[in-house]
């Protein structure tokens, strides 16, 4: 749930994506100003208010104003203002994902309030480095500085900014799992922020509970905390926890492996993250769809998406997305039937996992040979005190050898703790890549079963194709060539002729869907628009009408299962109007309504009442093969004013 985590720089930094005024107005009214070419300290100033409401428009013009208000600010020698602009510049970059550069600037300009003992200022940055290392994932650090940021604003007595601060510690809290503290800390900012209508924070808020209760398996009350925190930051367009929302909730469906749900919330994120210009969170949504691309089967559309996050992440060094999107293209790869980009992505994956150790490792051990280091320079010191002091020095000596052990204790336990970290990475690798076996295992049983299916369909349609119209054959041959004259047999004969008919369309039928892996929305049309013709043809008395929206999409798909099923409900509708209904006009139509496709059959026969007539074979199969699709399937009628039965998928 990193992508959660501490969204609340806006309420300290007091950049919020929601204005009195349209932000650019405000700018065009600032550029107008700036035209009049006012002097340096006016100038300055405008260019300091450009940064600010230029950052919920465009980060790179928020920079480009940023850096001339501190330029100026620097010409003019207004130290207070040069530390305020250094402060807007961190902030953009922050809101670009560059929290490298963001820091080194906060803290240049920590350096220049604290010389001027602006206590205010300090605190405001302590809070935005907690942010910092927050973004880090450096629980420890962060909670250092919002403690110092919250001990100044309790007792200033700003009570918006403490529970600000509050809510980002029970962040603090949720990482490190006490869910339990970090729900008490939520529950209570919850009550302040619904109290003093702070919208927007209430919003961040609600969206982080939500967090904690997917922590707790308590799914429902999570989607609930999450649409209700959509509904509040929708008041005041607040796009970063509007962005996470619905990421998360993506996130939710996609664990819940209802990928057309969860698809839907993560293009929302995206289209809200562009708009916002939220560039890594941006990038972070298009991973997850990516995934969910790969989860239905479609690698065309995740390809080039996980392609252009390795670009992103390689340049922005986000190592776990970048190890991410390696592990989401080797299936892509494996679809695609190219063993050695599935190989190279293999390795890349397994080397980046390595070099990550790696770093960690030489980090953690460069700060250990500095310390020993300094210990070695301590001991020299002592050893040229050693005429004045040799007491002193044997026991500092004692003292420097215990350090080194301990020291050195470390050092080997560390170098322990990796060396089994990464072994824990290559058995984890291993792991993937024997279930990376046993998806190529899947795809090529997907295959055979195809090739076994086509083979069906060609022996159904070779051998018991050509056997029912020998039937109809031989039946033609014994009517006409021995010249039955008993009615009755002559009147069978031909029921079972028009039977062995009717089965070889439905064999046809059948045929048609095993050789198809999928069917499209125009596959149905003509299936359906060639059935009505052929009922037209038997039938004088009834007009039918066959009509698609407009608005459905032309690249509509469904598997040959639920093609298959959607034909069959329709036809056998078709067929009890033509039987019992005595119609004269059925009407069959394809409408969009919302997401869903809905297929109505309706006819001006002579009705029914539903409930005095027991469902039949034909209902009874019709509801079945809706509920085998996981549709809905609705019959409504009445006595003289025909029937009407709608399938809404």
């Amino acid at each position: 749930m990193k992508r959660i985590f501490f969204a609340v720089i806006f309420s300290i930094c007091g950049f919020y994506y929601s204005f009195a005024q349209s932000p650019q107005k405000i700018i065009d009214s600032l550029k107008i100003e700036l035209s009049k070419s006012p002097k340096d300290e006016l100038k300055a100033k405008i260019y300091g208010d450009l940064t600010w409401y230029y950052g919920s428009i465009s980060t790179d013009s928020a920079l480009f104003y940023g850096k001339k208000a501190m330029a100026l600010a620097k010409k003019i020698k207004d130290s207070v203002f040069f530390a305020q602009t250094i402060s807007d510049n961190a902030v953009i970059y922050y809101l670009k994902g560059d929290y490298s550069t963001s820091e080194k600037l906060f803290r240049e300009s920590l350096k220049i309030r604290t010389l001027q003992k602006d206590s205010a200022g300090i605190a405001s940055l302590h809070f935005k480095i907690g942010n910092i290392y927050g973004k880090k994932a450096q629980s420890d650090s962060s909670m250092v500085y919002y403690l110092k940021a919250l001990n100044f604003y309790e007792k200033k007595k700003a009570d918006v900014i403490v529970n600000s601060l509050k809510s980002n510690i029970g962040t603090i809290h949720m990482a490190l799992k006490n869910y339990d503290k970090a729900l008490d800390y939520f529950n209570e900012n919850i009550d302040f922020f619904e109290k003093n209508n702070e919208y927007e924070l209430l919003g961040n808020v609600l969206v982080n509970r939500a967090s904690i209760y997917l922590y707790k398996k308590d799914t429902l009350q999570a989607i609930s905390d999450l649409k209700k925190g959509i509904e509040i930051s929708e008041k005041v367009n607040s796009y970063p926890t509007l962005g996470t929302a619905y990421n998360n909730l993506g996130t939710i469906f996609n664990d819940k492996k209802d990928y057309q749900q969860a698809k839907k919330y993560i293009l929302k994120s995206i289209e809200i993250r562009e708009k916002g210009n939220l560039k890594t969170e941006l990038e972070s949504s298009k991973l997850t769809l990516a995934g969910i691309y790969n989860q239905l089967g479609e690698f065309k559309k995740s390809k080039p998406i996980l392609l252009e996050n390795i670009k992103v992440f390689k340049r922005e060094s986000v190592t776990d997305k970048l190890l991410l999107a390696y592990l989401q293209l080797i299936p892509v790869y494996a679809y695609e039937s190219k063993p050695d980009s599935v190989s190279y992505y293999t390795e890349l994956y397994v080397k980046t996992q390595e070099v990550n150790a790696q770093e960690t490792m030489q980090n953690i051990t460069s700060e250990l040979e500095t310390k020993y280091e300094t210990e070695k320079k301590e001991k020299e010191i002592l050893s040229q005190r050693a005429n004045i002091a040799e007491k002193e020095l044997h026991i500092n000596q004692k003292n420097t050898q215990i350090i080194g052990l301990g020291i050195l204790a470390i050092v080997v336990a560390i170098l322990g703790y990796l060396f089994y970290n990464q072994q824990k990475l290559k058995n984890h690798q291993l792991q993937k890549e024997s279930e990376l076996k046993e998806a190529l295992i899947k795809i090529e049983n997907q295959n055979n079963l195809q090739e076994q299916r086509l083979a069906i369909s060609r022996d159904l349609h070779d051998n018991i194709g050509a056997q029912l119209t020998f039937i109809i054959s031989s039946i033609d041959n014994l009517k006409y060539g021995f010249k039955i004259t008993n009615e009755k047999l002559t009147s069978k004969l031909s029921s079972i002729s028009i039977f062995t008919k009717e089965t070889i369309y439905e064999l046809r039928d059948t045929i048609w869907a095993m050789n198809k892996s999928e069917i499209s929305l125009e596959d149905l049309q003509a299936r359906i628009s060639n059935f009505i013709e052929k009922a037209n043809i038997s039938t004088e008395q009834t007009q039918f009408n066959f009509t698609i929206d407009s608005s459905l999409p032309n690249n509509l798909t469904f598997t040959s299962f639920e093609g298959m099923n959607i034909y069959r409900i329709i036809q056998e509708a078709i067929n009890n109007a033509l039987k019992y209904a005595n119609a004269n006009t059925i009407d069959v139509q394809f409408i969009k309504e919302n997401e869903h496709l809905m297929v109505s059959i309706v006819d001006d026969g002579k009705g029914f009442d539903i409930l005095q007539v027991e469902d039949g074979n034909g209902l009874n199969n019709m509801k079945k093969r809706a509920s085998e699709i996981a549709a809905t399937l609705k019959i409504s009628s009445e006595v003289n004013k025909g029937t009407a039965i709608v399938l809404t998928v």
